[in-house]
């Protein structure tokens, strides 16, 4: 009887997990239909199921997660100092700050119900799904565009259009078609791609070489320029692992496949053009290098006037073309923004900033503790945030939270509640 018993209650909590991540990925900001989307109805469906999950964790989690100080909760607490210390000295009421703090108290929430292997599991199947459908769609939008028509067409925040299928956007009008998987750009596909990536070859007991295969050929279809740099990154980061049979074959394998790329790149000029020969470019719009590097420059220079308070998020965007303006002859909208530490760094101040570069770090570290490995991981997730603006994404401060969760601080709390009585999951 108890093993049927603990075989149910494990079967639910495997649904509510995948529930749960099914909220994460694709309820998002990261999401063309959750996020970027003119239709309000989808934006508002977000905020209810935001709503609905939220009050599930904390109806799910005991106290003891806030009474026993860990680094994850430690963390929360400055993330939530830093915003009100910014929305306070500025004077700005904005309902972003509430948002910023809903988001990482979600993800700690998430973070702590979920167990960490169990987290990556889900994490994985959700965006080898994802990437196999994305292949499939993107054959059909290369070879028979014709069967896209029938799909309903929306809008995004900048008016350009796509094809909705759901499970999968397309941009409608461009003639070089990208993998976009449902994310807004690809450039947020890559980021997550480039992390499935991560856990399959550094996380993992066993690497599931079906998984890993779909998720690169994706990861190719993205065109991302920073999606090939990160993901070399990535592979040169593997050559540092521990050798066994396995790993050592795979080691091999790796360099062989590496060589073959840049030689296919080398020899399509087509291939190595779509790639490289646009740096600040994508498949929305003809955005050019100057206004991606004004996403590090003006904002270090915004940064550099408001280094304690931050600018605020009601002043950013006028700030950032006036800054813009002054540096660049050409005043770029906030919309062209598409750094993340930075963008932290200038709307927040420095204790974000700090925080949200602990954070990364103890990313890494969790995922591998060799130190050049760290380092280079390191390297490869300032890359992912430097390429878009992800402070309103639900799943990287999931990933983050991931990184600070710790098993030592999980079974001091089972023993509190143990001591009363109680379970702790």
């Amino acid at each position: 009887m108890t093993e049927i018993s603990n075989s149910n209650l494990s079967k639910q909590w495997n649904i509510s997990y995948l529930m749960i991540f099914f909220v994460v990925i694709f309820v998002s900001d990261d999401t063309f239909t959750f996020g970027t989307n003119q239709n309000a109805g989808f934006i508002a469906f977000k905020y209810i199921i935001y709503l609905l999950l939220t009050i599930y964790l904390f109806f799910k989690i005991k106290a003891g997660i806030f009474v026993v100080l860990t680094r994850a909760n430690l963390v929360l607490m400055l993330l939530f100092f830093s915003i009100m210390v910014t929305a306070v000295f500025n004077l700005d009421i904005t309902g972003g700050y509430i948002y910023q703090i809903w988001i990482a108290l979600m993800a700690f929430l998430i973070t702590q119900y979920m167990p960490p292997k169990e987290l990556v599991r889900v994490f994985i199947k959700y965006i080898y799904v994802l990437s196999f459908i994305s292949i499939i769609v993107y054959i059909i939008a290369i070879g028979f565009p014709i069967l896209l028509s029938p799909f309903p067409v929306f809008a995004n925040s900048n008016d350009v259009q796509f094809y909705n299928l759901l499970v999968c956007v397309v941009f409608k009008d461009v003639m070089e078609v990208r993998n976009t998987g449902i994310f807004r750009e690809p450039g947020v596909f890559m980021i997550y791609l480039s992390v499935a990536v991560m856990f399959e070859l550094f996380y993992k007991d066993k690497m599931n070489k079906k998984h890993l295969v779909v998720i690169i050929i994706a990861l190719f279809l993205t065109f991302s320029t920073a999606a090939f740099i990160i993901l070399g990154v990535i592979c040169i980061a593997y050559l540092f692992k521990a050798n066994n049979s396995g790993v050592l074959y795979n080691k091999l394998f790796i360099v062989f496949a590496g060589v073959v790329v840049i030689i296919v790149m080398l020899l399509s000029s087509d291939i190595y053009s779509r790639v490289f020969d646009k740096i600040g470019k994508d498949s929305v719009n003809d955005g050019s290098a100057l206004a991606r590097g004004a996403s590090v420059v003006v904002n270090l220079k915004i940064f550099s006037d408001y280094p304690v308070k931050g600018i605020g998020i009601s002043n950013f965007p006028t700030g950032f073309s006036a800054y813009s303006l002054m540096i660049f002859n050409s005043s770029f909208e906030s919309g062209n923004n598409t750094n993340t530490i930075t963008t932290i760094l200038a709307i927040y101040g420095l204790t974000f900033g700090i925080i949200f570069l602990y954070m990364v770090f103890s990313l890494t570290r969790k995922i591998s503790h060799s130190v050049i490995i760290n380092i280079l991981l390191f390297i490869a997730f300032l890359m992912m945030f430097s390429n878009e603006d992800l402070r309103y994404s639900i799943g990287s401060f999931v990933l983050l939270f991931w990184g600070l969760r710790s098993d030592s601080a999980k079974k001091i709390i089972r023993t509190k509640y143990l001591e009363r009585g109680v379970n702790y999951v």
